[in-house]
C-alpha cells in the first residue's frame, strides 16, 4: 500500500519523462489488462514492472498523469500483455502509454543482438504514414496504411475510422468517375436522338452518384421539353424499374412550370421486366429494388430478403501456402445466376413453420429468438424449410451450394483483406452467444449479403469430400454424389479468424444440432 499511495502522490508533480525511461504505446484494453507495442524483441520479460500513464486534454492544455503501475504478465514477439492497479476514482480505459522501472535494452546489448536499424511499424506509424499518403492525395497508399494499423490493432477506433473515411473517399471517387463515364454516354445518345439510352444512362448516373443530381435535372428537364411523348413512352415501359427512382424523376421535372409531369402509374397493368430471372419472380415477389451495393434485391413471404448473383466465373479455394489442404488447388468454376439470403434464416421465419406445419420449434439456448439466426437445425431441419417455402412461393427454394456461397461471400474475408474486427463479425467469443441478423453491415460481401463471417456456422447442400477439389466440375459444381456429412461454411461466434475466412471448409454430421450452427437459403435464378 506505501508503494501504491507514493505513485499516486506523483500525480501531482511533473508530467515529463526521464529520457532513461522506457516507454511503451498501450494499443488496447479490456478492464485491468492491456496491450502494449513491446514485446521479447524489445527485450520485455515477464515480471517487469513499471508505471501507467494517461494524457488529459483540458482548455488550459494537455497534461500527463499517473493512474496506476503494472506487470507484466504474458510476452509475445513485438507485444505484451500487462495486468494493472488503477488508483481509487481512476479510469482504466484512459491509460494511454506505460514506463518501464529500467531499460529494456542498454546499447550495448542493442550492438550484441543486432537489431537491424528501421523504423518500428506499429499502428500508430503506419496512421502516420497513411495521413501524409492522404494528404498527398494518394488514397490507395493511405488505405494500405490504415489497413495495416487496423491489422496491427484491430480495436482501435481511430484506425477503424480512418479506413471507413478512405473506403469511403476511394469508392466516391469512383462512383463519381463512373457517373461522367453515364453524363457522357447519355450525352451521345441524345446527340442521336436516341432518347430512350439517353434517358436509361441519365437514371444510371443519378443512381451511381447522388451529388451529381444538378446535371441530371438538367439534362432531364431539356429531354422532357423536346420528347414529352418519348419520355413518357419509356417511364410507362419501365415503370417498375423506376419506382426507387420515380419521385426523385417527378421533383425535377416539376419544378420546371413549362414541364408536364410525367403522368402518374397505372395500378392496375401488369409488370414487365427484361431480365429473365427478374420476370420469373414478378408476381410472387413483394418488393423489387437495388440494394446500396448496385445488385438486385427482392422479398419474399414478408420478411425474407434475397438478393441476386449474377451468372460468370470466379476463383474458388485457396492459392498455395495459403489456407488448409481441403481448399486446393484453387480454380476457376462458372456459375449460373441465383438468389441468396440476405441474411441467416431468423427464428421469427423458421417459427412460422413450426407452426403451420406442427413441428416442434428449436431451442435458443435462452439468448432470445425473433430476428437471431435460428439454431439447433438439422441439415433435414433446414431442408424440409426450403421445401415448405416453396410450396407456399411457388418457387424452388434449397440451400445452396458451397461454390454458391464462397462466391457469394468471396475476397479473404467477405468484406475484403481487412482482418476482422468486432464492427465486422461477431467471432471469437466476443459476445459469447448469436447477434441479431444484419448486425454487421460494414462486413457485408461485395454483392451486400450479411454475416456471412461468424454468427453462425451455414449448412451446405453438398456432401463434404476432402479432396473433391481436386476433380471439381468446372461449372455449377454441386459436390459429391455421397458422403457421411455435410459441407458448413462461414464460422460461427466461438471461432476465431481463420476459421471464419471466405475459403474455409468443413463439415458436420446432417443429424447435428447445435448452438453454432444455422442456415440461409438460394432461389435458382432461371
Amino acid at each position: 500500500m506505501k508503494k501504491f499511495a507514493m505513485i499516486f502522490l506523483a500525480i501531482f508533480f511533473s508530467g515529463f519523462l526521464l529520457q532513461s525511461e522506457t516507454i511503451a504505446n498501450v494499443t488496447s484494453n479490456k478492464n485491468l489488462t492491456l496491450i502494449i507495442d513491446r514485446g521479447a524483441i524489445d527485450g520485455v520479460v515477464s515480471g517487469l514492472k513499471g508505471i501507467v500513464k494517461a494524457v488529459y486534454k483540458e482548455p488550459s492544455g494537455e497534461y500527463t498523469i499517473n493512474i496506476g503501475i503494472f506487470t507484466v504478465r504474458k510476452v509475445f514477439e513485438r507485444t505484451a500483455e500487462v495486468a494493472i492497479e488503477i488508483g481509487k476514482g481512476l479510469n482504466p480505459a484512459d491509460a494511454r502509454y506505460v514506463v518501464f522501472d529500467q531499460d529494456l535494452v542498454s546499447s550495448e546489448s542493442r550492438s550484441e543482438i543486432s537489431f537491424p536499424a528501421k523504423v518500428e511499424e506499429n499502428a500508430d506509424w503506419h496512421l502516420e504514414q497513411g495521413d501524409k499518403a492522404a494528404d498527398a492525395g494518394n488514397t490507395k497508399s493511405a488505405l494500405e496504411h490504415y489497413q495495416k494499423a487496423l491489422a496491427l490493432a484491430p480495436k482501435n477506433l481511430v484506425a477503424q475510422e480512418k479506413c471507413s473515411e478512405m473506403e469511403k473517399r476511394i469508392a466516391g471517387a469512383e462512383w463519381k468517375s463512373k457517373f461522367q463515364e453515364y453524363l457522357k454516354k447519355a450525352d451521345a445518345n441524345y446527340e442521336k436522338n436516341n432518347v430512350k439510352f439517353a434517358f436509361l444512362y441519365l437514371i444510371e448516373a443519378l443512381r451511381t452518384f447522388p451529388e451529381g443530381r444538378a446535371e441530371v435535372k438538367d439534362r432531364l428537364v431539356m429531354m422532357a421539353s423536346e420528347y414529352p411523348q418519348e419520355l413518357a413512352e419509356i417511364f410507362k415501359e419501365k415503370r417498375n424499374e423506376l419506382k426507387d427512382i420515380r419521385p426523385q424523376i417527378d421533383a425535377m421535372l416539376e419544378t420546371r412550370a413549362e414541364t408536364k409531369p410525367l403522368p402518374k402509374e397505372p395500378k392496375a397493368q401488369e409488370t414487365k421486366y427484361t431480365e429473365d430471372f427478374l420476370q420469373r419472380i414478378d408476381g410472387k415477389a413483394e418488393k423489387i429494388m437495388r440494394n446500396e451495393k448496385g445488385h438486385w434485391e427482392a422479398v419474399f413471404a414478408r420478411d425474407i430478403t434475397m438478393i441476386y448473383i449474377p451468372a460468370g466465373e470466379f476463383t474458388i479455394g485457396s492459392p498455395n501456402r495459403e489456407g488448409d489442404a481441403d481448399e486446393h488447388p484453387a480454380h476457376k468454376v462458372f456459375l449460373e445466376g441465383f438468389w441468396i439470403g440476405k441474411t441467416e434464416v431468423t427464428f421469427e421465419q423458421y417459427d412460422r413453420f413450426c407452426a403451420e406445419t406442427g413441428r416442434k420449434n428449436s431451442e435458443d439456448q435462452g439468448w432470445g429468438r425473433g430476428k437471431r439466426p435460428v439454431i439447433y437445425v438439422s441439415w433435414n431441419d433446414a431442408r424440409d424449410y426450403c421445401n415448405w417455402l416453396s410450396q407456399k412461393t411457388g418457387l424452388k427454394f434449397r440451400l445452396p451450394s458451397e461454390a454458391e456461397w464462397e462466391k457469394t461471400a468471396r475476397d479473404y474475408y467477405p468484406w475484403g483483406n481487412v482482418p476482422p474486427s468486432a464492427s465486422l463479425a461477431n467471432f471469437n467469443k466476443d459476445n459469447m452467444q448469436t447477434s441479431l441478423v444484419g448486425s454487421y453491415p460494414q462486413g457485408a460481401s461485395p454483392y451486400g449479403v450479411l454475416d456471412m463471417a461468424g454468427n453462425v456456422w451455414e449448412w451446405m447442400a453438398d456432401w463434404y469430400d476432402p479432396d473433391f477439389y481436386q476433380n471439381s466440375p468446372r461449372e455449377n459444381p454441386r459436390g459429391p454424389q455421397a458422403g457421411s456429412e455435410r459441407v458448413v461454411r462461414g464460422g460461427s461466434w466461438e471461432n476465431n479468424s481463420n476459421l471464419i475466412r471466405a475459403a474455409n471448409r468443413t463439415s458436420e454430421n446432417p443429424d447435428s444440432k447445435l448452438n453454432i450452427l444455422g442456415f440461409r437459403l438460394v432461389l435458382d435464378g432461371q
